[in-house]
């Protein structure tokens, strides 16, 4: 699905991503951990087609990304909701600009709305949410628009502990129902661990390790001391490139 071959991205004369090689199979899941600054989002971003790398390339389904991708649905830390709509018109938005049939917009957003359990919500405006309800109507945004690819960034960073672990485990379920090639840049070795079948460890524009999780897929694994095996296992790794 994903093959990013020797990709450096510079920002004027600083290197952000130095000969980044990167494979992440179809329908898979991959977490991205490493220090502030070390250039996760950039490469997240490059994956997105936001931003145009120096040298090096990034493949997607055997072809060349040039720029963003049709397919491709992407969450942002602050969510990105307009304010001024309600949450109906939020999710709908993107199905609205492809032009699509006004019944099939409706049926469309109305079933992720009552996946999400938001369906009760939808009048509302995003400033009437919690932090928990604005992710989940982010997540029914892109969703709807049925992507191959979920970019995710820094997600769940905002929310209290135990919203976030409620997201995670949502995200986790709409996975498995139904299988999206899905690459997340996090802080939380936790949620790295969670949600990730393989886990890149980054140090300054550089992948250092790749971790291949055997805990993923349980919503229960929060429960299981090979979970926080393998969370030991990042975190020393983790420690080695700070």
């Amino acid at each position: 699905m994903i093959q990013v071959r020797g990709l450096k991205v510079k920002y004027g004369n600083e290197t952000a991503l130095s000969n980044i090689n990167l494979y992440i199979p179809k329908n898979s899941t991959c977490a991205i951990i490493g220090p502030s600054g070390c250039g996760k989002t950039t490469l997240l971003y490059a994956l997105a087609g936001l931003i145009q790398p120096q040298s090096g390339q990034v493949l997607i389904n055997g072809e060349e990304l040039k720029s963003v991708r049709k397919k491709t649905g992407v969450i942002l830390q602050d969510m990105g909701l307009l304010p001024w709509k309600k949450v109906w018109n939020n999710v709908a938005l993107g199905l609205k600009v492809r032009g699509l049939d006004k019944e099939v917009i409706a049926n469309k957003v109305n079933s992720i709305l009552d996946e999400m359990d938001m369906l009760a919500h939808k009048d509302k405006y995003p400033g009437q949410l919690s932090g928990g309800q604005k992710q989940r109507v982010a997540i029914a945004r892109t969703l709807v628009t049925e992507p191959d690819l979920l970019l995710l960034d820094e997600a769940s960073s905002a929310l209290d502990e135990i919203t976030k672990e409620h997201i995670q485990n949502l995200i986790l379920r709409i996975y498995k129902k139904n299988p999206v090639t899905l690459v997340m840049v996090t802080h939380s070795i936790e949620e790295a661990v969670f949600l990730g079948q393989k886990i890149i460890i980054m140090g300054k524009g550089k992948i250092e390790y790749q971790v291949e999780n055997p805990c993923f897929g349980d919503e229960n694994n929060r429960l299981n001391s090979d979970f926080y095996n393998t969370c030991l296992e990042v975190r020393k790794k983790l420690g080695a490139v700070l």
